[in-house]
């Protein structure tokens, strides 16, 4: 009689769970960008999370382990891109000087991530949002690297930027990290 109570239960347990988790993904999204100066990644935030594996079932601590994996997942395919770059040549002197300072501040910006990740996991929320603070400057100081070249006006300079993308996605997925830890 018990083991024939049991199973439904669990039944519901497992099935309600992952409703409740998906909704939670969408909530924590929500939640996380409300009332901040970063609304626009609601959207991103919530397709971001959703084809990551475990978000189904993550709740608010889960994802802010998730989005922070994918920062890091984010920064070392950063430094890839910029290697590769490199390798390519054709690049004048400024271009070739901003690249080397965006490879040397994604690569900083990855050892302080592992700080990050520990910082999430030992819940010293304030430090985390430090580390993950000093990781997005890596983006913006690799923007102001292009914008800074001498020689031609600033917003042609970041406009012509090749890593342009590669820069936006890294500051909105520190960001959204930050914003989901901040819920914590």
């Amino acid at each position: 009689m018990a083991a024939r109570l049991v199973f439904p239960i669990l039944l519901v347990v497992l099935v309600g769970g992952s409703r409740a988790a998906l909704a939670s993904v969408e909530e924590t999204c929500a939640n996380a960008t409300k009332g901040s100066n970063r609304e626009d990644l609601d959207g991103f935030c919530v397709t971001t999370l959703q084809a990551a594996p475990g978000s189904a079932t993550a709740d608010t601590h889960g994802l802010a382990v998730i989005a922070t994996n994918l920062t890091l997942a984010n920064y070392t395919a950063a430094v890839a891109t910029i290697k590769g770059l490199q390798r390519r040549g054709g690049w004048t002197d400024g271009q070739l000087a901003a690249l080397a300072t965006c490879r040397q501040r994604y690569i900083e910006a990855l050892n302080v991530v592992h700080s990050a990740v520990h910082a999430l996991a030992t819940a010293r929320k304030q430090a985390y949002v430090a580390d993950m603070g000093a990781v997005r400057r890596a983006a913006t100081d690799c923007d102001d690297a292009f914008a800074n070249i001498p020689g031609a006006a600033a917003a042609d300079n970041k406009e012509d930027s090749p890593l342009r993308k590669v820069n936006g996605d890294a500051e909105d997925l520190t960001t959204l990290a930050m914003l989901i830890v901040m819920l914590l």
